[in-house]
């Protein structure tokens, strides 16, 4: 497969609902961040955005400074192609990181 059949892949994007939650309350520059990186996901997967660690190192982020805004996703294990959007917040005091892993933990009980 070369580089530009692999870009041309689209993964499908999953929400967890606290997520979709969160991008619904999204202002509008916070939205158009969003929807950039979504796309930036949907094109390329786990090779998006920078590596997480700890409880998240099976996580990625897509982070924005200026808004204070991160991504953070995951590619749902049973589904090659699935990238699940875990959780879309704030850094302040790792409140998203934080929300992230409380996610994952409960979804495993699932």
């Amino acid at each position: 497969m070369t580089a530009d059949e692999h870009h041309s892949h689209k993964y499908v994007i999953n929400y967890f609902r606290k997520a979709k939650l969160e991008y619904e309350r999204l202002d509008g520059s916070q939205k158009v961040f969003v929807n950039k990186g979504l796309a930036r996901i949907s094109r390329l997967g786990m090779q998006a955005g920078q590596p997480l660690k700890g409880e998240l190192n099976h996580c990625r982020k897509l982070k924005n400074k200026k808004l204070g805004l991160r991504i953070v996703f995951t590619q749902d294990g049973e589904k090659i192609d699935v990238i699940q959007i875990v959780a879309i917040g704030q850094r302040a005091d790792k409140i998203v990181y934080r929300d992230a892993a409380q996610r994952l933990r409960a979804n495993k009980l699932d």
